[in-house]
């Protein structure tokens, strides 16, 4: 691989949360959490299902790189979008334009898939969606030349204020140094009172290799805004790395979204309420990023004993720039301090900070020569085909290495019939070229861990070898395995 292709790729790939909502919207991904909300999976979506105040995040590239929105809208519930506020940052192109008025409209179809286009002073940005409930969609970016993932959550108003939100919140963040665009994933826990002062606080950051660790965050008044209608400002500084300035939109009042306002770096992510700092059990986790390799992503199930140990028992599969290495036994020791942050160290060789949340484990690698950061999820019940049956949306994101390293993204509803088989419907956008309404088939062999192998066909795209990671019946993670694609995916059951 030439330095050219090496340093393309940095500037493609950033790590995206799911929590993903994960944030990942999570980052998507993007890592924003499993989805939460009870009853049977069912279809019968229409326009009405999409009404109230959302909050979206969305990362990905454009023609000059790495680029994220976040904002709120408000629908109708009849197909319009009646008001909202977006945020920009586009390093490569517009930079920082912030508190932009939006309208528009909408449509959602039966099956839960449908599109959202937000019209604005700087231009109309449009998305691909799937519906998971009244509360959750994950969606993708579908404008020329533009492409992107992440997540749209219903807003709980109540949660609108400091009194709210004050407490303690882990944080996964993404992004790239500015114009340069080396990439940097940065995790952590701050606590914040009811009068938006920073109280404590702890990062750590890994900027393109350069690490700083166990940075203590600067103590200091009104750090944090009030929300107005949901969207307030938050600053946080370490010696290590400064002060870093955001917006924040409150989804709930364990839950707020964040994007960066600064030139560089420039940074998106989530932060999760931070209520028990214990670790035990097993956990299946994704991460995604970037190495000396080229575009990274990693994803496993780490067992744990409760007491300092993650088990032999536990399991990695890596695609390192197209070098797939699977089924790699990980074990070693943790810690979490009462600080709120923990450390994690696989095989002597891999570490993580690691922060519990009320959505998962959010984890940055540090190491110097992987930058990466994803989230860990608590397995519950049991596992086999049978675990995934019924409807399902799924987001898949990350790079194309058929060619120049180019951006892939794409949102699905599906229907698993719980035997290792499901057929649905994909909508794509590869490098800002939407294909909208394919046809999809996959399959799925999930073991008694929650792991499994599986593959993904569509029309646009070709073959997708996968291996899956359930943390329940209505949560998988997967990766793809092969030589030409790097990608991180969530799938979340439909209510």
């Amino acid at each position: 691989m030439n330095a050219g292709n090496l340093a393309a790729m940095k500037r493609l790939l950033v790590v995206f949360t799911l929590v993903l909502i994960v944030a990942l919207a999570g980052c998507g991904g993007g890592s924003s959490g499993s989805n939460q909300f009870g009853g049977p999976p069912g279809a019968g979506f229409t326009n009405a299902s999409f009404s109230g105040a959302y909050a979206f995040k969305i990362t990905a590239t454009n023609a000059g790189g790495f680029f994220t929105i976040a904002g709120t809208l408000q629908a109708n519930g009849n197909g319009a979008i009646t008001s909202g506020t977006m945020d920009i940052n586009s390093p490569g192109t517009t930079g920082v334009q912030t508190n932009v008025s939006v309208s528009g409209g909408y449509t959602v179809m039966s099956d839960g898939r449908g599109s959202v286009s937000l019209l604005s002073s700087v231009g109309a940005v449009n998305f691909s969606l799937v519906m998971l409930s009244a509360q959750r969609a994950l969606v993708i970016r579908l404008d020329a030349g533009e492409s992107a993932s992440g997540s749209l959550d219903l807003q709980t108003t109540s949660a609108f204020s400091l009194t709210a939100v004050a407490g303690n919140f882990a944080f996964n963040f993404d992004g790239v140094d500015g114009p340069v665009q080396h990439p940097e994933v940065s995790a952590g826990v701050f606590t914040v009172d009811t009068a938006g002062d920073i109280t404590a606080g702890v990062q750590d950051t890994n900027h393109n290799g350069v690490l700083s660790t166990n940075a203590p965050m600067t103590i200091g008044p009104l750090a944090m805004s009030a929300p107005v209608n949901g969207r307030g400002t938050l600053a946080l500084t370490t010696l290590a790395d400064g002060t870093r300035h955001f917006i924040y939109y409150v989804i709930s009042a364990n839950q707020i979204r964040l994007l960066g306002t600064d030139s560089a770096p420039v940074l998106s992510g989530d932060a999760f309420r931070q209520t028990s700092t214990t670790v035990s059990g097993s956990f299946a986790f994704t991460l995604s990023g970037t190495s000396t390799g080229g575009p990274f992503v990693a994803g496993g199930i780490i067992n744990t004993d409760g007491a300092g140990n993650v088990l032999v028992t536990s399991v990695e599969d890596t695609n390192n720039g197209g070098v797939v290495v699977q089924s790699t036994a990980v074990s070693g020791p943790y810690a979490v301090a009462v600080t709120g942050r923990g450390t994690m160290t696989l095989n002597g060789t891999i570490h993580f900070a690691i922060y519990p949340s009320s959505a998962g484990l959010q984890m940055v690698q540090i190491d110097t020569t992987t930058i990466a950061g994803g989230t860990a999820f608590q397995q519950s019940g049991t596992f086999s085909n049978s675990t995934v049956n019924g409807r399902y949306g799924m987001n898949n994101t990350g790079i194309a290495l058929n060619g120049p390293p180019t951006q892939f993204d794409d949102v699905a509803q599906f229907t698993a019939d719980g035997a290792g088989n499901y057929t649905g419907n994909l909508d794509v956008n590869r490098i800002g070229l939407p294909h909208l309404g394919l046809a999809m088939t996959g399959t799925y062999a999930l073991s008694a861990n929650g792991r499994g192998a599986g593959t993904l066909t569509g029309v646009f795209n070709p073959r997708q070898n996968l291996m899956y990671y359930a943390a329940s019946g209505t949560h998988v993670l997967f990766i793809e395995i092969d030589l030409l694609g790097a990608t991180v995916g969530d799938i979340e059951q439909q209510q």
